[in-house]
């Protein structure tokens, strides 16, 4: 995306580059003009509604669950356009490893979790079975070969839970009691990464639930 920005607001350099030796005094010339080849630089990969695109790449297990949340929401064809999904399969397709699997992260060994959180996301953005050349049969079998599905971790399975495909009482619940262990613990839930996964599971099992209410109650 960032490419895609440059190339449709093409970069303005009208202010010379400043060299400077190591001894030599900074002037405020050289910082202004040093600040406004910045300024003009950034300027081209802003999107159109003012925000900056964030690249996070490497981990394989994030894009998933946006891609199952909005699915299972029916927004997913609203917020993803066709060129979006498009680019989305691309990247999932560049980083799938030789045997067909996926790895936990895109230079990682394929791995259960990588591998079906991948397909399933490749099938629900309309990839078909046998899709790119042989590439999804590929994955498939790298799963079956590898066991089943239900191999995955509980982050795998939660959002097949979320997705209808797998019952809820086949995830393991967090007791509560871990809070009363020490806090140096890398698992202790107040870790920062900890916190912030858990709340984020959380909170979408309660916007899921909400959403599943109202069907019941209007359809």
């Amino acid at each position: 995306m960032p490419m895609q920005f440059a190339k449709a607001n093409p970069l303005n350099l009208d202010f010379p580059a400043i060299k400077m030796d190591k001894c030599e005094d900074i002037t405020e010339e050289a910082v202004l003009s040093s600040l406004k080849r910045a300024i003009s630089c950034f300027s081209t990969l802003q999107a159109r509604d003012g925000h900056w695109l964030g690249d996070y790449g490497g981990p394989m297990f994030l894009m998933p669950g946006l891609i199952i949340k909005l699915y299972v929401t029916g927004a997913l064809s609203t917020v993803l356009s066709s060129e979006h999904q498009k680019e989305i399969r691309r990247y999932l397709y560049n980083h799938q490893n030789e045997d067909g699997g996926w790895g936990l992260h895109t230079e990682g060994p394929s791995t259960m979790f990588g591998s079906i959180l991948t397909y399933v996301s490749l099938r629900l953005l309309g990839e078909g079975q046998y899709g790119e050349d042989g590439a999804m049969e590929k994955g498939r079998n790298w799963i079956l070969e590898h066991g089943v599905a239900t191999f995955t971790t509980s982050w795998g399975k939660f959002w097949f839970s979320i997705l209808g495909v797998f019952d809820w009482s086949g995830n393991n619940p967090v007791p509560p009691e871990v809070w009363l262990l020490p806090y140096c613990l890398p698992f202790h839930p107040g870790s920062a990464f900890f916190v912030e996964a858990f709340l984020r599971l959380c909170t979408f099992a309660i916007h899921t639930a909400y959403i599943s209410q109202l069907q019941s109650e209007t359809l």
